[in-house]
């Protein structure tokens, strides 16, 4: 009984004591070494053996000897430019459960990695930088709880491999990246990466429990190479993501499973493959990545990189109805961002890509399963596409329209309409007064005077009668109709003058001389041609009120044609009033967006 009451005491002991102190005075003593910068990267570069491992070490900055290695270096060295002696470091390297430098930021520069670095189980770095440095056979981060990471002007080739990492910042910028299907060695088979002919990681990002708060890319060069650059963030959380001034050429970008927290910018890149988006999430209200640099590839679902993304274009997709969901909700997702953010334009590109898609999807519905209901659906979304691009183009809608009057305006062009009388009648009794101007006497005064006797002759009654009333009615009364007959009567004066001054037969063709027929005949055919040019014009005029009249159903008063023409206003103001609606569906919607 003492014993157990002894062990008791013991234990509880032992408790109060990890209670009491830090498990951090503890967890010091892990380590087993502490060496500075400088010797470590002497040890790297010192090494003989295939493989260099440094294990349960720290690694800190130490003022007296890591000069070379400081924030304050000289501008040329902070630039990339250093002079510094380039340090080659031949074996395999693996930093496990080692502390790196969080006493200062450092900065290792001018090293070239002839093969794989890698760092297991790390932690610290308060501000790690690499800079000018050559990887030629990538490097990797794995089980790691670090702080800042930076690569800046370094050149990696191979890959870089990012498995369960936990940091705060991790960036890299004005860097080279290149790969090829070569098999890349992990230092103490870590993760070793298979040969494949087709394509191989470029950076492969593997989180599940941990968290990357910032990652950075910016102004990095992908270089050409035979197999297919694929850069994959596969499931991870992260606060900050920024590809900035990217040319990913013909890489292949996925984001499975990924979500961003506070800020996704993805600013001036370049694809040329579809944009992996499988289950991904980011803030709508603040990201910043416009539908320009997506348009010509769109989003994509990566299954395996082996194959072809499954894209708005793929047959494969569009035949399964779970593969079509799951990339229309990463389109919606993109248009719900841009509907958030204001970005109009970045939104209609995006939901046209979307309705594209659907469109492709009715079309494969109705050959399936043929039925009236899809085929109107799969046609009606065709003509939303050609008529207004499904809605987000009102102009585009407005000019069909334009275009649509016009061709029925072309149509009633050729047909009778009571609004100018212009048919075969008419143009033979114009062509009879030309006949029987030449063959008598007749003046062109005389033929205008005609067509208006009745008109003139009510002027005089008109004018008659007021002077007969002037003892009868008041002088006011009298005082109206002067102007009422001035204003009647001076248009006739004046087509009677400019007809008197422009008469060039002043008698019968017959009897002209020769030279005063080609005169005479020079100016006929040129009034006639002024004449035709007039009557066409009025007839073009009449046609196209009359086309508008139909289209827009305005519909004030009776059909001025008959026949045939007829039932073609009426179509016409059926499709006017389809496409007006249309029309206005859709300069409503973009007027309620903006």
């Amino acid at each position: 009984m003492n014993k157990t009451n002894t062990a008791v005491k013991i234990l509880f002991i032992i408790l109060l004591c990890m209670i009491a102190f830090p498990a951090h005075l503890f967890s010091e003593n892990n380590y087993k070494r502490k060496i500075s910068i400088s010797e470590w990267i002497g040890e790297m570069e010192k090494c003989k053996d295939p493989k260099y491992c440094l294990e349960n070490t720290e690694i800190f900055y130490d003022e007296s000897k890591d000069s070379l290695y400081s924030w304050n270096q000289p501008r040329s060295t902070q630039l990339g430019k250093t002079t510094k002696k380039e340090i080659h470091i031949t074996p395999l390297i693996l930093i496990k459960n080692c502390k790196l430098p969080d006493n200062a930021t450092t900065i290792v520069n001018n090293i070239i990695f002839q093969n794989n670095i890698t760092f297991h189980e790390c932690t610290g770095a308060l501000q790690l930088i690499f800079r000018n440095c050559t990887f030629k056979q990538g490097l990797d981060f794995r089980f790691s709880d670090l702080g800042v990471i930076q690569f800046e002007y370094c050149s990696i080739l191979q890959r870089t491999v990012i498995y369960e990492l936990q940091i705060n910042e991790f960036s890299f910028g004005s860097c080279s990246f290149s790969t090829d299907h070569k098999v890349v060695k992990s230092p103490f088979n870590i993760g070793d990466e298979k040969e494949n002919h087709s394509f191989q990681y470029l950076f492969r990002v593997f989180q599940n429990e941990k968290k990357i708060n910032t990652f950075y890319m910016s102004h990095c060069k992908i270089l050409p190479t035979e197999v297919t650059p694929v850069l994959t963030f596969y499931g991870g959380k992260y606060d900050v993501f920024v590809f900035q001034d990217m040319n990913f050429a013909n890489s292949i970008v996925d984001f499975t499973n990924c979500s961003v927290k506070e800020n996704f910018m993805v600013c001036n890149c370049k694809f040329n493959r579809p944009f992996g988006t499988r289950k991904f999430n980011f803030p709508k209200d603040n990201s910043s990545f416009n539908w320009s640099q997506l348009d010509s590839v769109g989003l994509g679902l990566y299954i395996e990189y082996e194959q072809p993304a499954y894209t708005n274009k793929t047959d494969t997709l569009i035949s399964d109805v779970s593969l079509f969901n799951e990339l229309n909700s990463e389109y919606r997702k993109f248009f719900s961002m841009y509907r958030t953010q204001g970005d109009i334009e970045s939104a209609n590109a995006c939901y046209k890509q979307m309705k594209n898609m659907e469109t492709r999807r009715y079309n494969y519905l109705y050959h399936q399963n043929p039925s009236i209901n899809k085929w109107f659906n799969w046609r009606f979304n065709q003509f939303l596409k050609n008529f207004s691009e499904y809605g987000t183009n009102p102009v585009q809608s407005l000019i069909i329209s334009m275009w649509t009057i016009l061709i029925f305006a072309a149509v009633y062009f050729f047909f009778y309409s009571d609004w100018d009388g212009i048919n075969r009648t008419f143009l033979i009794k114009q062509h009879r007064k030309i006949m029987q101007y030449f063959r008598s006497e007749q003046r062109l005064e005389d033929f205008y005077t005609e067509n208006y006797i009745e008109d003139m002759k009510t002027y005089a009654d008109y004018k008659k009668e007021m002077r007969e009333s002037k003892v009868e009615i008041p002088v006011f009364i009298l005082l109206l109709g002067k102007p009422l007959y001035l204003l009647s009567i001076i248009r006739h004066k004046i087509l009677s003058f400019i007809y008197r001054r422009t008469e060039v037969l002043q008698g019968r063709w017959i009897n002209l001389k020769p030279e005063r027929k080609v005169v005479v005949g020079l100016v006929v055919i040129t009034s006639l041609l002024i004449y035709m040019i007039y009557l066409g014009f009025v007839r073009a005029l009449n046609s196209t009120t009359l086309s508008i009249n139909a289209f827009s159903t305005l519909g004030f008063g009776a059909i001025p044609v008959k026949g045939v023409s007829r039932y073609i206003t009426i179509l016409e103001g059926f499709l006017g009033w389809f496409l007006l609606s249309i029309f206005s569906v859709s300069l409503i919607s973009q007027m309620l967006q903006n």
